[in-house]
């Protein structure tokens, strides 16, 4: 998203370097984080990091109004000091909310409510909404800052982008650009996964992992955020007898049960960057806003692929019985693409079009100029040769699968193709 027709900024991949293992999660400036390096350091090495003021020019920023402090007292802030105790935090500016965007119908959790192991969902009116939030912040102040169990509704999951295409509120860093599965659906005009959460203190989301074994980035635009987080595998440690993760964790938990976790105290300007599997938790120390992505790309998609397989056996276990209808293998793509948000076919139709598009750039040197991710980001030569090899060496272990082979609608024939494409451009 840019306001303004500028000139492209270079994704500048090179290649891969040796690099220390990160075992802390750190906090890097974003005027000092190259692309280079969080492409290899966090994304690629599957690790944590908390990247600062990445949203200082974002039109979102006027969704806060800034309580007036010194210099000194900015510089001396504390993430991990709760702001209801010094009383200096960022409001919500209500007003200024209700005027800019429409009075849409949104989706809100119910925090304080559980439906089939998650919050209870419901639809109200944006600004409804923001009327209640706002008189539940008021009763917050009165009764210093103890909770109002009441009411605890959080805006989840909101395409507000996509609804308002031309409200540009704010832009992707560049670290987060190379997004194979928004680029793909905001460029053929689909449900993407680019969202808003806005929820007063309190408010949180339960223990989980991301859709598809995805990376997720969330910007705070007000407010601070607690996290919980851990490696992939500790979650297992959480599980019951039946394998069932809990809803909700604590502290006092991760301790008892030995696991290894890491605490972030997320405030505005900052972005967290979560790796693919890494459970977490989260919640909203006070009221807080943030712009979340989900999305997958050369780093992680072959973890997303893992996911597919593991979740098509699942389904093909709750079916076994039915191994002798016709069309079998069509509907476990069915079930899949219900269960798990996508199947085998889109898939490949994914891999189908980055594929297209990278080749279409490297023989016509005007589509690398035309061909921007978010409108402002050109990847550099390395950059689309390094996606392209990743797509091919996938394909290589997708027609290995006994299960590509058994699927409808020729998934095989359509990825031996592609491959055979990739390895001649390769060639």
């Amino acid at each position: 998203m840019a306001s303004e027709i500028a000139a492209p900024e270079l994704l500048a991949l090179q290649p891969q370097e040796n690099l220390q293992p990160d075992c802390h999660i750190q906090r890097c400036a974003a005027k000092e984080l190259t692309y280079n390096e969080f492409y290899w350091r966090f994304m690629h090495a599957n690790w944590p990091v908390i990247i600062t003021d990445v949203s200082n020019n974002w039109e979102c920023r006027n969704w806060a109004k800034t309580e007036t402090e010194t210099k000194a007292e900015k510089d001396n802030e504390n993430a991990n000091i709760n702001p209801c105790v010094t009383g200096k935090q960022d409001l919500i500016n209500f007003d200024y909310l209700k005027s800019r965007i429409g009075n849409f119908a949104v989706p809100v959790a119910d925090c304080n409510a559980t439906y089939f192991n998650s919050h209870a969902k419901l639809e109200l009116k944006f600004h409804d909404y923001l009327a209640r939030w706002q008189q539940r912040s008021m009763e917050d102040v009165e009764a210093n800052c103890n909770d109002v169990t009441k009411d605890n509704l959080y805006l989840k999951d909101w395409h507000l982008a996509a609804q308002l295409p031309a409200y540009e509120f704010y832009q992707v860093p560049k670290y987060f650009a190379s997004d194979w599965l928004n680029e793909q659906l905001i460029y053929e005009k689909r449900d993407d996964y680019r969202f808003v959460y806005m929820g007063p203190q309190s408010s949180w989301t339960s223990f989980h992992s991301d859709v598809f074994g995805s990376f997720s980035w969330s910007t705070n635009i007000v407010g601070h955020k607690k996290w919980l987080i851990m490696p992939p595998g500790e979650e297992l440690k959480l599980s019951d007898r039946l394998g069932n993760l809990p809803f909700s964790i604590d502290e006092r938990q991760l301790e008892e049960q030995n696991v290894r976790y890491f605490t972030i105290n997320q405030t505005a300007n900052e972005a967290v960057f979560v790796p693919s599997g890494w459970h977490h938790q989260v919640w909203n120390v006070t009221d807080t806003i943030s712009v979340n992505h989900n999305w997958f790309n050369a780093c992680n998609v072959s973890q997303v692929w893992r996911n597919l397989l593991s979740n098509l056996e699942a389904v093909r276990k709750v079916i076994s019985d039915c191994q002798q209808m016709d069309n079998f293998e069509a509907h476990c793509q069915t079930m899949l693409r219900a269960s798990f948000g996508i199947n085998y076919l889109d898939f490949i139709e994914l891999l189908e079009f980055i594929a297209a598009r990278r080749l279409a750039a490297r023989k016509d040197q005007k589509m690398t100029t035309s061909f921007l991710l978010f409108d402002r980001y050109q990847m550099n030569d390395y950059h689309l040769q390094s996606d392209l090899e990743c797509v091919r060496q996938l394909l290589g272990h997708m027609l290995q699968e006994p299960s590509v082979r058994q699927c409808p609608a020729q998934l095989h024939d359509r990825c031996h193709r592609l491959w055979q494409q990739l390895q001649q451009d390769k060639d």
